[in-house]
């Protein structure tokens, strides 16, 4: 809460912003004027409070009305501004509008101010919530007018396509000025994990309302409701894209919605027209992220969309904050469908996600899966991490194109999901070429072709019977899957035979019995010969049993395939294969009917790290406690070869988000418990334990590594 919250609006508000912008700004060269008096606010047809030097001119609006009370305040700020603009043409003229919270209608009318004065470089507008316009205060009075010159201060104004909401307002004006304040970085970094928390929670909420009332009013049925959700929060996310990245109108304000409705012939249905307007664009044509078959339903009228969603969902910014949109949507989507997300199939909270990508340490030339995607999450961050490390290298733009267009893969079994992973990496930046609706176990084509994999595949069962899986998946390619030997049984059976044979032949018989028996024996044995070829050749038969088994084992196995053999040739030996990042059930990793999963990992892969999430960790996106843990593993070139290097064994009892989705400590980075930074020193003490190409597990010791510090 900030301190001007208390404060009376008729005679003190103003009075005691002025007196900390004549602190924070009269030591720059600025003089303060307050329109009002001592006692009371400044009157009709003048600002608040004017700063203003020889070139710069600043008006400072303040209220204390709260949202859609503030638009009344509207016409006034702007008149002002123009009269301000007319009376001092020669300079540059600003506007600092000051409130508890701007609200959306206030928003978007400076935004469309600001973006009609586009051309000129002065005549913007900034909204500041109390909180932070007495941060930006606080910093100012405390620091010398040279820490924070005049022209880095007007150049906040700058940013004004940043100013959508006050978040994003408060994260330029942090960048602009105050990004070397490590401290304020984590407040500020907290206040808006807090923040994304609660509204991410407030749309799952009234998404199902919306679906709900979808179906009530028969406008869509069954899963048709929630695909209209979907669609209408994608409209929102391209809109706003184009008019950050773009400076497009948008399109999908309740003002502009009903000018551009204005425009088409049946103004009942401009929706409709909207939407194919947004999937005729080239760029998802050339993806094909919609087909014809996407299409909004017939009943759904534009004052529906009007009073239902553009008016509700206005206040919400999704393009340019962490508010995730499309992935609640997905939930959404997930607990309607009677989707398994108990098991933590639909969502891989955010630290996890940033923390198993931190750990790949991704290059800019990797190629990079995830085969049950989801949302697409993994992918997202890791475009993110990769074009950040791509900022340099040679030839840098088309680097930066390859990683979106080609080098980030993910399917997912569920035609919509997948869809939704298209739009999400549409959104975060192209990527979505490469998003297929498959099964993510069967993708022959990325053979060998794979430098990392991260994922969080189903955590509960899949059957490995259905009729998209052959006798060759699950015998031959699938070996984790138990089975049995058919050709070592049948030999079993026949060395019986032999057996009992070879005994009734050393009995008394009659020569006509012998003869039968010595001529059944040449069969038998004739027939060992040939199974016993077969074991030889490897040319067994197998016969599957049982009927599923966990995801994540399944999908480890596909991993093997996906994986390079040599992903770096310039590393030691256990470094040098493609890596697999993977959440497990515990499962997997410690019961007695997955010995044989374990047995393959080791065949297969040298172990990195297994870190053991605490069972709370997907219970705010599942509401049910499951055990896992990451594994972190390197596929081996040589199958003989035996692992030499410890593996670093973490346990992560927070996340960053607590049962009751609280904010709460982060023991995967945080500032206090960091198990990323105890695997780094502790990676690094192990490479740097070679002499002559070979591990030397005596130099690491000496080393020191103190076991126990990677408990979180």
């Amino acid at each position: 809460m900030s301190k001007y919250d208390s404060l009376d609006a008729r005679k003190e508000l103003e009075q005691e912003i002025t007196k900390d912008l004549k602190r924070a700004l009269e030591k720059r060269g600025f003089t303060i004027h307050h329109n009002g008096t001592a006692e009371s606010h400044a009157p009709g047809g003048k600002p608040d409070i004017e700063a203003f030097d020889q070139t710069t001119h600043i008006n400072i609006e303040v209220t204390k009305s709260k949202k859609s009370a503030q638009d009344r305040e509207w016409q006034s700020i702007k008149d002002h501004f123009e009269q301000t603009k007319i009376a001092n043409a020669t300079k540059k003229c600003f506007l600092i509008f000051v409130s508890p919270e701007t609200y959306y209608r206030t928003v978007n009318s400076m935004k469309d101010w600001n973006f009609a004065h586009e051309e000129v470089r002065d005549q913007k507008m900034i909204p500041l919530c109390f909180d932070s316009f007495e941060l930006l205060m606080n910093k100012l009075i405390g620091t010398p007018a040279s820490i924070y010159p005049k022209l880095q201060l007007l150049g906040l104004f700058d940013g004004f396509v940043q100013f959508v909401d006050d978040e994003n307002t408060l994260r330029h004006l942090f960048q602009t000025l105050f990004s070397t304040d490590l401290r304020l970085k984590v407040e500020l970094e907290k206040q808006e994990e807090e923040r994304h928390q609660f509204v991410v929670e407030e749309l799952i909420g009234e998404f199902k309302q919306l679906e709900q009332k979808l179906r009530e009013e028969r406008i869509a049925l069954a899963g048709d409701a929630i695909k209209t959700v979907v669609y209408l929060v994608f409209i929102k996310l391209y809109e706003e894209k184009k008019e950050k990245e773009e400076s497009q109108k948008n399109r999908f304000t309740e003002a502009s919605f009903r000018e551009y409705q204005s425009n088409v012939r049946d103004t009942h249905s401009a929706i409709h027209k909207l939407f194919d307007d947004i999937k005729s664009d080239p760029e998802l044509e050339r993806c094909n992220l919609f087909t014809d078959a996407d299409s909004l339903p017939q009943r759904l009228t534009d004052e529906f969309v009007i009073e239902s969603f553009i008016k509700p969902f206005e206040q919400y910014t999704f393009f340019t904050t962490k508010v995730d949109g499309l992935g609640a949507a997905y939930e959404v989507l997930g607990q309607l469908s009677g989707k398994d997300v108990k098991v933590g199939q639909f969502f891989t909270p955010e630290n996890v996600v940033r923390f198993m990508v931190k750990m790949a340490e991704l290059a800019p030339d990797d190629f990079v899966l995830d085969p049950a995607c989801g949302t697409a999450r993994f992918l997202t961050y890791s475009m993110e991490d990769m074009l950040s490390k791509a900022a340099g290298v040679r030839n840098e733009s088309q680097k930066m194109k390859d990683i979106r267009a080609k080098q980030l893969l993910g399917t997912d079994d569920d035609p919509t999901v997948a869809k939704l992973a298209k739009m999400n990496m549409y959104i975060h930046g192209d990527g979505k070429t490469n998003i297929i609706d498959a099964d993510g176990l069967t993708r022959s084509n990325w053979y060998e072709k794979v430098d990392v994999v991260l994922t969080n595949p189903p955590l509960g069962n899949i059957s490995y019977l259905r009729s998209i899986y052959d006798e060759n998946f699950r015998t031959k390619q699938m070996e984790v899957i138990p089975k049995k030997n058919l050709t070592e049984e049948e030999l079993a059976k026949i060395m019986k035979q032999i057996q009992m044979n070879q005994t009734l032949q050393a009995q008394p018989l009659s020569q006509s019995k012998l003869t039968r028996i010595t001529a059944r024996l040449q069969e038998l044995r004739q027939k060992e010969t040939e199974l016993r070829g077969k074991i030889r050749d490897g040319a067994v038969e197998y016969a599957t049993t049982g009927t599923q088994m966990k995801g994540g084992a399944l999908f480890l196995n596909a991993c093997k395939f996906y994986l390079k053999d040599v992903r770096d040739s310039s590393q030691h030996t256990e470094w040098r294969g493609g890596k697999v990042l993977i959440i497990l059930d515990e499962g997997v990793l410690n019961t007695d009917d997955y010995k044989e999963v374990r047995d393959f990992i080791r065949k297969y892969f040298y172990i990195k790290a297994v870190i053991s999430l605490t069972r709370d960790t997907f219970v705010p996106v599942s509401n049910t406690s499951t055990k896992t843990s990451i594994l972190y593993a390197i596929k081996k070139e040589d199958l003989d070869a035996i692992q030499q290097e410890p593996i670093f064994f973490g346990h992560v009892e927070k996340v960053g988000l607590d049962t009751k989705k609280k904010v709460c400590s982060n023991h995967l980075f945080g500032s206090s418990i960091n198990v990323l930074s105890k695997y780094i020193e502790f990676k690094q003490k192990v490479l740097s334990s070679y002499t002559r190409g070979q591990f030397n597990k005596e130099l690491f010791l000496k080393q020191g590594f103190k076991i126990g510090e990677i408990s979180g």
